[in-house]
């Protein structure tokens, strides 16, 4: 999964850094009080601060991504539809997930 230029990479950047900061924003307004905001609850059987915690971790990951392509993690199309389904299972919310999957999609469909 080495360097890996993509045709629509400014798109797939776009999407991703999106995803990231919908996701911190949905995070900090989770923890604000404020339920449901993305649509999903998170896993019921973690603890409230570790889910916060790794939620917000991934979304960091996620912003990295987009901004420094290949420096925190790699920018293929597998690696975001991973981190997608991450910020769906830790609380991230909804619109971050498919804003990184319509990324990784945008990858996918290139590579193919």
């Amino acid at each position: 999964m080495g360097k890996h230029h993509y045709k629509n990479e400014q798109i797939m950047k776009l999407l991703t850094i999106l995803g990231g900061l919908v996701g911190i924003a949905t995070m900090i307004l989770g923890l604000a009080g404020i339920a449901d905001i993305g649509f999903v609850n998170p896993l019921l059987g973690l603890n409230a601060v570790l889910n916060f915690i790794v939620g917000i971790v991934i979304s960091v990951l996620t912003l990295l991504t987009g901004l420094k392509p290949n420096a925190p993690l790699p920018f293929h199309w597998l690696v975001l539809f991973i981190l997608g389904i991450l910020l769906i299972v830790f609380g991230a919310g909804i619109w971050a997930c498919v804003l990184v999957i319509i990324a990784a999609l945008i990858g996918l469909i290139e590579d193919l």
